[in-house]
């Protein structure tokens, strides 16, 4: 009888250990088929799409996107339009800190300028939209809940083993 809950007791504590990693390797899978590279001496000027001979410019978009990655994108396309290209926001980017960095910045201008795009998705206010520019590359950082969600999986991870060696020790 022994034997069989020593057997059990290793079983359980080896699916605890591989659980996470098994759920880490999964999310970097996910990101890696959604990721596309950058071009390599994208040029700052625009230029005109091969495929529609529309007036275009390359722009880049990180994380918080469901689409994160290098796309060339109409030349009069706006911070809003620009996130439904890359398939819009996650559940879990911050909207209220969109962050533009500006592959050269005019005279006068901030390298990087802050959006707060859910006050516009509150107000309708235009003017909370900055403009987007040739090679620019807008980051959407991820809210509490992202890490949060990210981290759990450690830390029941750790309350099972403590729980475990409590159980086995008493």
């Amino acid at each position: 009888m022994k034997t069989y809950k020593q057997i059990f007791i290793m079983s359980l504590a080896v699916l605890m250990l591989v659980q996470p990693l098994w759920a880490g390797q999964q999310s970097m899978d996910d990101q890696n088929q959604s990721t596309s590279t950058d071009q390599v001496g994208v040029d700052t000027r625009y230029i005109i799409d091969p495929e529609t001979g529309q007036l275009s410019m390359y722009i880049r978009v990180w994380g918080e996107v469901n689409k994160a990655g290098v796309m060339m994108v109409p030349s009069d396309t706006d911070l809003i339009a620009l996130l439904g290209f890359f398939g819009g926001p996650t559940n879990f980017a911050r909207l209220d800190n969109v962050r533009i960095i500006r592959y050269q910045a005019k005279e006068g201008e901030p390298k990087v300028v802050v959006a707060d795009i859910e006050r516009f998705l509150e107000t309708g206010d235009d003017s909370l939209v900055p403009p987007i520019y040739p090679n620019d590359t807008i980051v959407l950082k991820s809210s509490f809940w992202k890490v949060f969600r990210e981290v759990t999986p450690y830390l029941t991870l750790g309350i099972q083993a403590a729980q475990l060696f409590w159980w086995i020790t008493r």
